[in-house]
């Protein structure tokens, strides 16, 4: 792991306006960015970043997974799978009309 202090973005401070306690590094073995919290007890991994660079969709990314966002993030993936079932039970309705006629 490497720790990653300054970028051509500077996403490792802007992190930090975020939470003061991120920090990222480099993963080595997988090639990927990680944010880590040093308040966090156990283990300092928070998550790994979804994009091969460091740019404001770090940023975004970090806001959108933080704690205080997870009712609206539950509440978006129950909605997100209760779409999902609707539809898969659509699609057998159709596909068992499709066998009877």
């Amino acid at each position: 792991m490497i720790k990653i202090e300054t970028d051509n973005f500077f996403i490792a401070q802007r992190l930090k306006e975020i939470d003061k306690s991120y920090y990222i590094l480099f993963n080595m073995g997988s090639g990927r960015y990680e944010v880590h919290s040093s308040d966090q007890k156990g283990s300092s991994y928070c998550f790994t970043i979804p994009f091969s660079v460091l740019d404001a969709r770090t940023i975004d990314h970090a806001l959108k997974t933080r704690i205080e966002n997870r009712d609206k993030i539950i509440a978006q993936i129950d909605k997100e799978n209760e779409l999902m079932m609707k539809k898969a039970v659509k699609d057998e309705i159709n596909k068992l009309e499709e066998v009877l006629s």
